[in-house]
C-alpha cells in the first residue's frame, strides 16, 4: 500500500509540489522514482532503431579543432546487443561500392540471428537476460554510488526541470567490476518535473579512469560528459545529443586531446521478434514510427 501511495504522489506533478525536496528522504525517493524510469527508457531503448551521427574533433593543447571527422550510422537493434551500419562519412554519403560491402555485412549479421539453432537461441537469449539485469543492476547501484543534494528548479526546453547535484559516496564500492565507472564520477542532472524524467546530465570523472587496464587508454580526472534527452513520444525519454571531451593518453604513449559530440535522430519501433534493416527514416527526425 505505502508504495503505490508513494508512486501516486510521485508521478503526479500537482502533489510533488507538496514534497520537500530539501528532505533527504523525500529526494531520495524522487531520484529513485527517477531511476526507475530510466531503466524502462533503455529496455524500450533495446527495441529502438535509430540513426547516430558521432563527431570526432581532435584538439591541440590550447582546446582549438584540429581536426574534425563525422560517422553517421543506422543502428539496428538485436538482442545480444545493437548494430551499427555505417551510412554516411564526414557528412557525404558512401560510395556505391562501400554502401554495398555495409549492407552485406549488416544483412549477414542479421541472417545469422534469424537462423540460430536452438541451442543458439538458448544462448541469445541468456544473453538478452544478462542484458537486462546489468541495466536494473546499474541503476539500483547508481542510488547507493552517490548523495543527492537539491538545487533548486529551473525552466529547460520551455519545461520546468529539477536540478539535483550527484556527489560521490566515499563508502560505496560497485556491486561488480563491470559497474567501476559508477565509482569515478560526480555531476548534476536536471529532472522534467512533469515526467519525472532526465532531461539533461552533467558528469565529471573525479578519479582517472582506464581502459584494458591502461594499456588502451587512460583518461584524465576531469573529463567530462553531457547528455540532453527528449520526449520522443507520449512515454518515452531518449538521447538527442551528447558531449565527450577527453583528455588522456592512448596506448601509454600518444596524448587524448579530444571532443567527441552526437546527435541521435529517427526513432523507430520494431516490435517483432525477426530484425529486419530498418527503411529509410522519415523526415521528421522527433517522430517515432510504429513497425509493429
Amino acid at each position: 500500500m505505502f508504495k503505490t501511495v508513494l508512486a501516486v504522489l510521485l508521478a503526479n506533478p500537482i502533489l510533488l509540489a507538496a514534497v520537500d525536496l530539501n528532505r533527504e528522504g523525500d529526494l531520495r525517493r524522487l531520484v529513485a522514482q527517477v531511476a526507475e524510469n530510466e531503466r524502462k527508457n533503455r529496455f524500450r531503448e533495446m527495441g529502438y532503431f535509430y540513426r547516430l551521427q558521432n563527431h570526432r574533433i581532435i584538439l591541440d593543447r590550447k582546446g582549438r579543432e584540429k581536426k574534425r571527422t563525422s560517422s553517421t550510422y543506422e543502428v539496428i537493434p538485436l538482442d545480444d546487443g545493437v548494430y551499427r551500419k555505417l551510412i554516411r562519412r564526414n557528412g557525404e554519403p558512401l560510395s556505391e561500392k562501400e554502401a554495398l560491402k555495409q549492407e552485406r555485412k549488416a544483412e549477414a549479421r542479421l541472417r545469422r540471428q534469424r537462423n540460430l539453432s536452438p541451442a543458439g537461441r538458448a544462448k541469445l537469449k541468456r544473453k538478452h537476460a544478462e542484458r537486462r539485469r546489468k541495466e536494473t543492476l546499474f541503476w539500483e547501484d547508481a542510488l547507493r554510488a552517490f548523495h543527492f543534494h537539491y538545487r533548486g528548479e529551473e525552466v529547460l526546453n520551455g519545461r520546468p526541470v529539477v536540478v539535483v547535484d550527484l556527489l560521490p559516496h566515499e563508502k560505496y564500492r560497485p556491486a561488480e567490476k563491470d559497474l567501476w565507472i559508477l565509482d569515478k564520477l560526480k555531476g548534476r542532472v536536471w529532472i522534467d518535473r512533469q515526467d519525472l524524467q532526465l532531461s539533461q546530465v552533467e558528469l565529471e570523472f573525479v578519479k582517472p579512469v582506464k581502459i584494458a587496464g591502461g594499456l588502451v587508454a587512460r583518461l584524465y580526472k576531469g573529463s567530462t560528459l553531457w547528455v540532453r534527452q527528449e520526449k520522443v513520444r507520449d512515454d518515452v525519454w531518449f538521447p538527442r545529443r551528447f558531449e565527450m571531451i577527453m583528455n588522456g593518453r592512448i596506448f601509454l604513449l600518444k596524448g587524448l586531446n579530444m571532443r567527441m559530440a552526437g546527435e541521435f535522430s529517427d526513432y523507430r519501433r520494431f516490435g517483432t521478434s525477426v530484425r529486419m534493416l530498418p527503411a529509410d527514416p522519415p523526415t521528421d527526425s522527433g517522430s517515432v514510427e510504429s513497425e509493429e
